[in-house]
């Protein structure tokens, strides 16, 4: 089978981006089997505000889903984390935030580092659902197919879940659960009502751990789990581009 066999929507681009802008930086994360272009319409919303933005592809995405499989959680973390280090280097203030997996990185990244000066969560995935079954399938099969619920969003990257990448995800969610309380920056995070990956116990279990006194939880009721491409992703965007403003 060819990438193309693999890969939803390989025309759109979902490289690494830097949008150039002022003094004040933001980086985004991507989540699990996706790429860049899940932070794209985030990303450029925030450039047209007068934002530097950046995102990092994420190693094994973008590629072929058994590149994905060869990964480790951290060396999804260290591309995350020199990402932001690139942006602190050239911005007096950096704000980071994700997507799905890409929130685990920015809380992994906050909890490390407090010049951080604030994080947005998009659909975090601090729990998931069914993924205790991939530490079985993994010695099985490499690949499990997507139930494909939300195919009208422009959205880019891989069709199948390559069963590997979940253990690893499951293995960052676990490192990110007792680094919730060494978070102290300004928290934004949107759950949405129609997320059929993720509880909302998991934005909630978000809330309740960081040791930051700045942080909202926002329903998203119509979104589901890729909120930033589908129909609320103006409010999303705006919301988080006032959260920006009012912390500068």
């Amino acid at each position: 089978m060819t990438i193309n066999d693999y890969m939803k929507n390989a025309q759109l681009d979902g490289d690494t981006f830097l949008l150039e802008g002022g003094r004040v930086g933001v980086v985004l994360f991507h989540g699990l089997t996706a790429t860049t272009a899940e932070v794209r319409l985030l990303g450029e919303h925030l450039h047209g505000l007068g934002y530097t933005v950046s995102a990092p592809l994420l190693p094994g995405h973008g590629t072929h889903p058994d590149a994905l499989n060869r990964t480790k959680w951290l060396d999804w973390y260290e591309t995350a984390e020199s990402a932001f280090l690139e942006m602190r280097q050239r911005s007096d203030k950096v704000f980071i935030g994700g997507e799905s997996m890409g929130t685990l990185l920015a809380l992994l990244i906050a909890s490390r580092y407090e010049q951080v000066s604030g994080v947005i969560l998009a659909a975090p995935v601090l729990i998931i659902r069914k993924l205790k079954a991939a530490y079985l399938l993994q010695y099985f099969v490499r690949h499990v197919d997507k139930n494909q619920t939300e195919d009208f969003l422009p959205w880019k990257g891989y069709n199948v879940y390559p069963v590997k990448s979940l253990v690893q995800l499951g293995k960052l969610q676990k490192v990110v659960k007792k680094e919730l309380p060494a978070v102290t920056q300004p928290l934004l995070v949107f759950a949405g009502g129609l997320d059929r990956s993720v509880p909302p116990e998991s934005g909630e279990t978000i809330i309740a751990r960081v040791s930051s006194t700045d942080k909202q939880l926002v329903c998203m009721e119509e979104s589901p789990h890729v909120m930033l491409l589908a129909k609320e992703r103006e409010s999303i965007f705006e919301q988080s581009a006032a959260f920006i403003r009012e912390r500068c």
